[in-house]
């Protein structure tokens, strides 16, 4: 049977945990930081910040933790301060408690947007909000490094 913690905090650790794997290969290949898919689309940075403290955020938002908005993407200009982000929401989202995710599933967690705020369960809102959001990041940061001729693969990115 699988738990909150695990498809939510265990599936962030994991994809951040790979993360670091194609940072590491984007380093050793030369590829910018400030590197983006397209003009006027986050750079790498971004995407990195996004997908750690995304991640944080959102557990921490079905928790009831912290109702701030979002932090702005940080200013990291270096490979060894996105792996030290990455670092941070590892170990944030290591300690979250599991059982307080569990009981907190059925919690309301309203989402402020651009064209206003959207509510949600807290399970649905880990489902059709933050997972996808991770992955799109995730994805993102993926696809900027190969466009950038990092010699990556779909292993780098699921993981062995």
């Amino acid at each position: 049977m699988l738990h909150a913690y695990e498809i939510s905090a265990g599936v962030f650790v994991r994809g951040l945990t790979q993360l670091k794997t194609i940072l590491s290969k984007g380093e050793a290949h030369g590829a910018k930081v400030t590197a983006c898919l397209v003009d006027g689309m986050q750079d790498l940075a971004a995407q990195v910040h996004w997908a750690s403290e995304g991640s944080k955020l959102a557990l921490d938002r079905v928790l009831g933790v912290s109702s701030a908005p979002a932090p702005a993407p940080s200013s990291a200009t270096t490979y060894a301060s996105l792996h030290e982000a990455i670092d941070g929401a590892i170990g944030a989202l290591e300690a979250i408690d599991q059982a307080a995710l569990e009981a907190s599933l059925d919690r309301t967690v309203d989402l402020p947007l651009p064209r206003g705020t959207r509510t949600y369960r807290g399970d649905r809102f880990l489902i059709e909000f933050a997972l996808p959001n991770f992955f799109f990041h995730l994805t993102l940061a993926y696809a900027i490094l190969r466009k950038e001729g990092v010699p990556l693969e779909k292993g780098d990115f699921m993981g062995r």
